[in-house]
């Protein structure tokens, strides 16, 4: 009866030190979503904002957010790889709501590379419209601190 006792409370142990170990591996991130010209054409006919908070554990990253005030629909949203203020390909889609304002939101598997590049501010997030297909919104994102 000890002996059981005794591998039991090591179990529970276990199991609070393993839960533990993997909250403090979570990281989490922000982006801010601005009007963000992709030509010269485009700086008077985009606007909004929005918001996107993302949490990385393991490979996994959880993205939530919204955003407001553009200028049409939104049609598409991606996640991009690209050092701040340098346009780059697409890397992950994004799930978004198709209107003027609405939410983003994606569970994104990302490979090593991604990861890394995530952890240099390597990533940014764009919102595309029906009126500005190049994209509207852009927002690079860096850790929450």
């Amino acid at each position: 009866m000890k002996l059981a006792r005794n591998l039991l409370l090591l179990l529970i142990a276990s199991l609070l030190f393993f839960s533990v170990s993997i909250q403090a591996q979570t990281e989490t991130y922000r982006a801010r979503l601005s009007p963000m010209p992709t030509t010269p054409q485009t700086v008077t006919t985009i606007t909004g904002e929005g918001e996107v908070i993302l949490t990385l554990s393991g490979n996994t990253l959880s993205v939530q957010g919204n955003f407001a005030g553009m200028s049409s629909a939104a049609t598409m949203a991606h996640v991009h790889n690209g050092p701040p203020a340098q346009p780059g390909p697409i890397v992950q889609q994004l799930v978004v709501s198709k209107s003027p304002a609405g939410e983003i939101s994606a569970e994104l598997e990302l490979s090593d590379e991604q990861v890394t590049a995530l952890r240099a501010n390597e990533l940014y997030i764009q919102i595309h419209s029906e009126n500005n297909a190049p994209g509207e919104l852009r927002g690079w994102i860096f850790l929450r601190r």
